[in-house]
């Protein structure tokens, strides 16, 4: 046992003892909630006498005592990693799964996956929510994956699958914006702490770029350094956390690059998703309107009029199309073989034959509208 769990667990024996009801206060994270299982088991107590709460905003019942747990360290880390190990164990023993004794590694992930999404909640019931799920896996075993419809493993579940979603979230509308130092900085909050499950997902898909990402309400960072494969994760204080999501020193083409991704947006859209018309539900329900404030697609935001009058920035310029041949036009384009060098005339079959009528290809007849009714003035043959 950690000794700076020592007190925490006297404590907890002697209330229960008193047979007085306890709540264990815990930090609303995966290392904290398994460290306050693991001393309800090291204090023998029992399901009916105790109870996991959040320490933000805890409010005991009356005559409940409550026990603090101190802050993660390393030995409380440590602490919860053999509860977690011990947990992973026992649900894999007589595991209808494993082949000689090992677990595929799809059925190790599943295991512990689910888990850590439902500690990444902000429901404040999460701690609790957890602790019964994990008795109840540490008293049946595998057998707790097929009990979908108790009550204990149905809300651990809908934990789960609402922070799934939140990370989905996170990997779609999570939007960066090129800094002045040449680094990429993004600021976006979830409805859950899914920043740590979804920094390496980035981190791959920006691997010679250096960003930051940001949670203020979380306050979390994640940082990544080119070609790390990994992102280094910080926690920080609140005027930390509000400074890093507040920056506004863009570079000088962040705001041309807005506009034209502005622009391709309203281009690709589709009508009929304004607020009085039939398609705002469906574009509310799978992009939520909370996130729509840190979208740049959706923000007022435009680009400024010295970018509209010049042609943009170096990097962003597009070359000049080759001048064309004197005497050439773009109506002079082949309309059967789209070639630049033919000339493009209408014959004088299709000029005198009606629109229905068929029209002469290389090899054999088909029917063909007037407009395609084309012969190209290179081969006596057409295209």
């Amino acid at each position: 046992m950690p000794a700076c769990l020592q007190a925490s667990v006297e404590q907890l024996c002697a209330i229960i003892r008193e047979a007085r009801p306890a709540v264990v206060a815990c930090e609303p994270s995966l290392e904290g909630v398994l460290a306050g299982v693991g001393i309800t088991y090291l204090a023998h107590a029992r399901a009916g006498q105790i109870r996991l709460a959040s320490s933000r905003g805890l409010q005991p019942a009356l005559g409940e005592g409550v026990v603090s747990l101190p802050a993660p360290s390393e030995e409380v880390v440590a602490f919860a990693r053999r509860v977690l190990l011990g947990f992973a164990r026992h649900v894999r023993r007589d595991c209808r799964r494993r082949r000689k004794g090992v677990c595929p590694p799809t059925c190790s992930v599943s295991c512990l996956q689910r888990l850590m999404l439902a500690s990444a909640s902000d429901d404040p019931t999460m701690p609790e929510t957890v602790h019964q799920y994990l008795r109840l896996g540490f008293a049946i075993g595998p057998r707790v994956y097929d009990m979908i419809a108790d009550p204990r493993v149905a809300a651990y579940d809908s934990l789960a699958r609402h922070v799934s979603g939140e990370c989905e979230h996170t990997r779609q509308f999570v939007r960066f914006s090129h800094m002045a130092d040449g680094s990429f900085a993004a600021s976006y909050t979830p409805g859950a702490n899914t920043i740590p499950l979804t920094a390496d997902h980035f981190a791959q898909r920006m691997l010679t770029e250096r960003f930051v990402l940001v949670d203020p309400r979380h306050r979390v960072a994640a940082f990544h350094e080119v070609g790390e494969r990994a992102c280094q994760l910080v926690t920080l204080d609140a005027p930390l956390a509000r400074n890093l999501a507040e920056r506004h020193d863009l570079a000088d083409d962040e705001h041309y690059v807005r506009a034209m991704w502005q622009r391709f947006y309203q281009g690709t859209s589709l009508p009929g998703r304004d607020r009085a018309q039939r398609g705002y539900d469906l574009r509310t329900k799978w992009m939520p309107q909370r996130l729509w404030a840190g979208l740049t697609e959706l923000g007022p935001e435009r680009a400024p009029m010295t970018l509209r009058r010049r042609a943009g920035p170096p990097r962003y310029a597009i070359e000049k199309a080759a001048p064309r041949r004197r005497g050439r036009r773009a109506s002079e384009l082949c309309v059967r073989c789209a070639s630049r060098g033919h000339r493009s005339r209408r014959s004088r079959r299709a000029r005198a034959w009606p629109a229905w009528a068929a029209t002469r290809g290389r090899r054999r007849w088909r029917w063909a509208p007037a407009a395609a009714r084309e012969r190209c003035t290179r081969s006596p043959r057409g295209c």
